[in-house]
């Protein structure tokens, strides 16, 4: 044997699950998972929980493992597969397709309007006194986001919202699925697939500066999409940029009014805001599994991982691994980290500036209006994959602090990427 397995699909499904050392399905686990985290770091950075299965829960194992080329996608994690969801060498090229409208550059040039707009849903919450800051801010800032990045015309928007929100069903484990949750899922994926057919033939006959109509584009060596090609990467960025991207921002916001020290701090200084998000994405994280497959024999930290075997990765575990972060379960600002919430190497996060820019945008604009919690409860929850806050009610200030009603923000954070 060379040690080496012919590529196959990450069985993240409900017998993956099972292998794990403690019931995800269980009420402890689901409304706190940092607990059971702290136990399984105890134990080590890399488990080997059931055959064929590890856990990375330590930081540096999970740089390693996220890093190492021997660790890939293995033709993709998705029920669908995308043209994106491949290893290198086609990786890069592939991505390079669709890397544009996320870059740096073309992401910063989206920062006025983004505040411009944050700072406006924010300033009128202000004006009632209250606010829910999910369906009130989180919500429609990731939707509009999205829907401008891929090329949703306005009036089509109020169409997308709802097959946007069963899309993140996709987040759940097939075999973890209730059935009504799963026709849910289904009927979401036919209609963003009929809308997307109708957008994909308007944008051969008149291409604008948009994901559709870079997917179309077509270079000298690149080899034609078909429509379920589009249509699947499309519905990768989606899928990804919504619901995590709503309960990072949910979970940042509740973080820093449980802190008020840590809020007084951004609201005298907004530039802060970019630091704010990295320490968001590192002590209360969205997404709390990244899976890889050993594409031939490999190691973790040491210990021998067979071909074939899946890997998963704990961003909420490693982000709090002791070993990396000085009082790693403490919330300070101070910080700006590195940390494992939007992956690493090569099949970092597309989307990551997207990312940061909205929730920079989002806490800048709240820090000024002096939010409070309300005393009311804060249901939070793990889903699938996916971890968060899921309703977060606050009261406003009506006056900013001081200076810029359009607030601060920030630059870019660091990260691996394109």
């Amino acid at each position: 044997m060379d040690g080496r397995t012919q590529p196959r699909r990450i069985a993240v499904s409900a017998d993956f699950w099972d292998h794990l050392p403690f019931d995800m399905r269980g009420e402890a686990f689901r409304t706190d998972p940092y607990a059971a985290y702290a136990r399984l770091r105890a134990e080590g950075p890399v488990l080997a929980p059931g055959e064929g299965v590890v856990l990375v829960t330590g930081y540096h194992a999970g740089v390693g493992a996220l890093g190492d080329p021997r660790f890939g996608l293995g033709g993709g994690a998705l029920e669908a597969q995308s043209f994106l969801l491949v290893d290198p060498p086609e990786h890069r090229c592939r991505r390079a397709r669709v890397s544009a409208p996320f870059s740096a550059r073309a992401v910063e040039r989206l920062r006025p309007a983004i505040r411009h707009r944050t700072a406006g849903l924010v300033r009128a919450a202000a004006v009632r006194g209250e606010a829910e800051v999910v369906a009130d801010f989180a919500v429609p800032l990731a939707l509009e986001l999205i829907c401008a990045v891929v090329g949703v015309p306005l009036e089509d928007r109020p169409r997308w919202y709802g097959a946007l929100a069963g899309l993140s069903l996709a987040f759940v484990p097939t075999g973890l699925l209730a059935e009504e949750d799963a026709a849910r899922l289904t009927a979401a994926r036919l209609e963003f697939a009929h809308y997307l057919r109708t957008l994909i033939e308007e944008r051969r006959r008149a291409p604008q500066d948009d994901l559709v109509s870079a997917l179309l584009a077509q270079g000298p060596e690149d080899t034609p999409l078909d429509e379920q090609d589009i249509i699947t990467a499309i519905g990768q960025f989606v899928v990804a940029g919504h619901q995590p991207v709503v309960l990072q921002m949910a979970n940042g916001a509740h973080a820093l009014l449980r802190h008020p020290e840590q809020l007084d701090r951004l609201r005298a200084d907004p530039s802060r805001a970019a630091a704010v998000v990295e320490e968001v994405m590192r002590y209360d994280p969205s997404i709390h599994l990244i899976s890889r497959i050993a594409l031939r024999d490999a190691d973790i930290a040491g210990r021998h991982v067979p071909a074939g075997t899946v890997v998963g990765v704990l961003p909420g575990a490693a982000n709090r691994d002791p070993r990396a972060f000085a009082d790693s379960d403490r919330f300070d600002i101070a910080r700006s980290p590195q940390h494992l919430a939007l992956g690493r190497g090569t099949h970092f996060c597309l989307g990551a500036h997207l990312v940061r820019l909205q929730a920079q945008a989002l806490f800048a604009a709240l820090a000024r209006y002096r939010p409070a919690l309300t005393g009311e409860a804060v249901p939070r929850r793990m889903s699938g994959v996916l971890w968060g806050t899921e309703r977060l009610p606050v009261v406003l200030t009506e006056r900013p602090s001081d200076g810029d009603e359009d607030g601060g923000g920030g630059g870019g954070g660091d990260g691996d990427g394109d």
